[in-house]
C-alpha cells in the first residue's frame, strides 16, 4: 500500500493498534478520512508508466501480501452496489448479467438475439417484445407507397448504400399493371408500366452499407 511518498508494508496502523487511513477530514463523520491522491492500492508496479498521477486518484492493483493464500482474483470487489456518477470506461471486457441504460453507442453490438421492449401498447400491465430480423449483411432499406413512376431514396443513401446491392420488391396496388424497374441507382428508381392503368403500388428496397466492412458470415474460432 502506498500513500503519497510513504511506503507501507502489509498494513497501516494509526493510533491504538486500529487499521485506519492516513489523514482525516475536516469533518470526520465515523472514522472518515481524507487523502490527497494519487494512492495505489496492491503491486504499485503496474502503475509504473505513466506515474500515477497522470491515471488517477485510487489507483488498484493485485495483491502483493505474499501471506495470503489464494491470491484474490479481483482489485476490487463490490457486494451489493456501486455508483458513478460521470463516466465509466472499460479498456478490455466489462462481463455483467444486466445492463440497464437510456442509450448505448457501441461499433459492433453481438447478441444472441436482438430484442426490443416497451409497454403494451393495448393491454395493461404487459410487455411488447419483438426481434430484430437477422441476415448475411449489414444492410437498410426503405419501403412506401408510390403512384407516379419515380421512387426517390433518401438522400444520404448516395454515400451509404452500394447501389450494386440494391434490391427491389413492388406490389401493385388495385389491378395488375405489369410494373418493372425501367433503371435505377442509389439515389431514384424509375419504373414502367404496359398497362394504360396509372402506377400504384407498394415498394421495399434494400440495399447494402458501404460505410462498414462486408459482414463475414462464417468464422475460425
Amino acid at each position: 500500500m502506498q500513500f503519497d511518498d510513504v511506503a507501507i508494508g502489509k498494513r497501516l496502523f494509526v493510533g491504538e493498534g486500529k487499521p485506519e487511513i492516513l489523514g482525516r477530514g475536516p469533518t470526520e463523520v465515523r472514522g472518515s478520512s481524507y487523502i490527497e491522491g494519487p494512492q495505489i492500492v496492491g503491486n504499485p508496479s503496474v502503475y509504473n508508466s505513466p506515474i500515477p498521477t497522470d491515471l488517477g486518484t485510487l489507483m488498484l492493483g493485485v495483491t502483493t501480501n505474499s501471506d495470503m493464500k489464494p491470491i484474490p482474483f479481483y482489485s476490487l470487489f463490490v457486494q451489493t452496489f456501486a455508483r458513478i456518477k460521470s463516466f465509466l470506461k472499460v479498456d478490455t471486457l466489462l462481463t455483467v448479467k444486466l445492463i440497464k441504460s437510456k442509450i448505448i453507442y457501441t461499433e459492433v453490438l453481438m447478441a444472441k438475439t436482438k430484442n426490443f421492449i416497451i409497454d403494451h401498447p393495448t393491454k395493461e400491465n404487459k410487455k411488447l417484445i419483438h426481434a430484430c430480423l437477422e441476415g448475411a449483411e449489414n444492410s437498410v432499406y426503405v419501403r412506401g407507397r408510390i403512384q407516379g413512376n419515380k421512387i426517390v431514396l433518401p438522400e444520404y443513401w448516395s454515400k451509404l448504400v452500394d447501389s450494386n446491392t440494391i434490391t427491389i420488391s413492388l406490389t401493385p396496388v388495385g389491378s395488375h399493371q405489369n410494373i418493372i424497374v425501367k433503371r435505377f441507382n442509389n439515389c431514384e428508381i424509375h419504373l414502367q408500366s404496359n398497362s394504360s392503368i396509372p402506377i400504384d403500388c407498394f415498394y421495399h428496397v434494400f440495399g447494402e452499407r458501404i460505410d462498414v466492412e462486408k459482414l463475414v458470415t462464417e468464422i475460425d474460432i
